[in-house]
């Protein structure tokens, strides 16, 4: 088939119209199938998905081709153009991505798969989400009249990205960046960076509902084992008493509303929260915390401390090693920055945020050579870490 450029697509819209139309149905029909099947393998998750689809309308398309032909030409926009169906799986939780990744991974023939977390300019920014690209069944091909494309687009998203994304459709992607000012890209750089923050965290509370959840599993089987094991003149005293479920209940609340107000902002409720807990019950999770609170409220000695203290408490915590290593760098105190983020790396070798922290850290001591090295070690391993990415562009732009 011969090859068409741009001038040959704007004077035969009206003819591609009509395609478009003649082939409507039967992708609409098709759109309706797949819905349906991936549907049904991924219920085997025991999530709850939102999952959602459409049809690209003819201007999008035409607009997309447009945009295409300008820089090669086209043979068949129909076949080349891989979003004219489109699906999205919406997930409340970031480790439910992988899940769902991996169960159509199993299920599709997967012709592309792109994480879109590597954020290259402020247009891009925020749209973090997994795209697969997949070859449409043939026993759903077999069912469509007319019409039948090779793939389809799926996109992997939780709630806070798919939202992110369409208000960034509306701000960012539909208007020139040109005519967007510092002080707007600002803002829609911090509102990405809260939103990632948020999902992070919404994460970790899952994480410890799990935790906690498994822990009071635990609990209740050997308060089974015991109850059924102890003389009944011996049985009160094996039960736990209503004031210890009571507190840790309200220390359970405690925490949630501690995470919320580090979340949030309110960093001096968040302290306070966090040293209530630590008065009932210290650990090294609660200073870790406390410490990152600490330091965002620049008080880095009190982070230290905090720090130092989860340290004691949990020696093979590389998290801690790193955060104290910031804190360290925040004083300008670099050897012990460096001695941190060296413990970090001495744990684990492939700690991103610790060749990070390093790497910032040889920058505020005026050596680029080895930040760009620690840089490169640390998007090497995790080629999504976006502020990594960006601190190279930065320091590239220095004279080395």
């Amino acid at each position: 088939m011969k090859k068409h450029d741009i001038v040959y697509w704007i004077n035969n819209k009206q003819s591609l119209l009509k395609d478009y139309e003649a082939y409507l149905p039967s992708l609409q029909k098709m759109l309706h199938l797949l819905l349906h099947d991936i549907e049904s393998n991924l219920s085997c998750i025991h999530s709850d998905p939102i999952i959602k689809g459409r049809v690209k309308d003819f201007n999008a398309f035409y607009s997309k081709l447009l945009i295409r032909t300008n820089q090669f030409e086209e043979t068949d926009p129909f076949s080349s153009i891989t979003d004219l169906i489109g699906i999205r799986v919406i997930v409340p939780f970031l480790e439910e991505l992988h899940l769902h990744e991996k169960r159509l991974v199993q299920n599709y023939d997967i012709l592309e798969i792109d994480h879109k977390s590597k954020v290259l300019s402020i247009k891009e920014f925020g749209y973090d989400s997994i795209h697969l690209l997949i070859s449409i069944p043939d026993y759903i091909l077999g069912d469509a009249p007319l019409y039948k494309p090779v793939a389809c687009e799926i996109q992997l998203r939780t709630i806070l990205q798919d939202a992110w994304a369409e208000v960034e459709h509306e701000l960012i992607y539909k208007t020139s960046l040109d005519n967007i000012e510092d002080a707007i890209r600002r803002k829609l750089i911090a509102l990405n960076a809260t939103l990632s923050l948020v999902d992070t965290t919404f994460q970790e509370i899952r994480n410890y509902q799990k935790k906690r959840h498994a822990d009071i599993q635990e609990k209740h089987q050997i308060l089974m084992k015991t109850i059924s094991t102890t003389p009944t003149s011996e049985y009160t005293n094996a039960m736990p008493d209503s004031d210890s479920i009571l507190k840790e209940t309200e220390t359970n609340n405690i925490f949630i509303n501690a995470l919320n107000a580090h979340i949030s902002g309110n960093l001096a409720k968040a302290h306070e929260l966090y040293t209530c807990l630590l008065n009932v019950s210290p650990n090294h999770y609660l200073y870790n915390h406390r410490g990152l609170v600490n330091l965002s409220l620049c008080k880095y000695n009190d982070a230290l401390e905090d720090f130092s203290t989860a340290i004691k408490m949990q020696p093979q915590d590389i998290r801690v090693y790193t955060n104290r290593g910031l804190a360290h760098r925040m004083l300008k105190d670099y050897d012990s920055a460096l001695a941190d983020f060296n413990e970090s790396l001495k744990l684990n070798p492939i700690c991103t945020d610790a060749f990070y922290g390093r790497s910032l850290t040889y920058y505020d001591m005026g050596d680029i050579n080895l930040a760009l090295e620690d840089c490169d070690r640390a998007i090497a391993i995790n080629e999504n870490f976006v502020q990594a990415t960006k601190f190279k562009q930065f320091l590239l732009s220095r004279d080395i």
